[in-house]
């Protein structure tokens, strides 16, 4: 009987850590060195696959995709 209020009791506050787990704030990343608080990220990190190149110009159609996400008006390669 020991043995088996144990092992339950083991579950339970197993069980409990788990779900309290969920509800830890994640605290906020260190503060900017230079005051900057209000800009948004700036993409990914350096070196990362999917940031762009300074150098290089958008192609015709990633500025037209830019158009359509950002609904800019623009010319529809659809119509016409």
């Amino acid at each position: 009987m020991r043995t088996l209020l144990t092992r339950y009791l083991r579950s339970c506050a197993g069980a409990l850590i788990a779900f309290g787990q969920i509800w830890i704030p994640v605290p906020p990343g260190p503060a900017p060195q230079d005051g900057r608080t209000d800009e948004a990220p700036g993409g990914p990190a350096p070196g990362h696959p999917e940031r762009l190149c300074p150098e290089v110009p958008l192609s015709e159609a990633e500025m037209t995709w830019g158009r359509q996400l950002l609904g800019a008006p623009g010319p529809d390669p659809y119509e016409g």
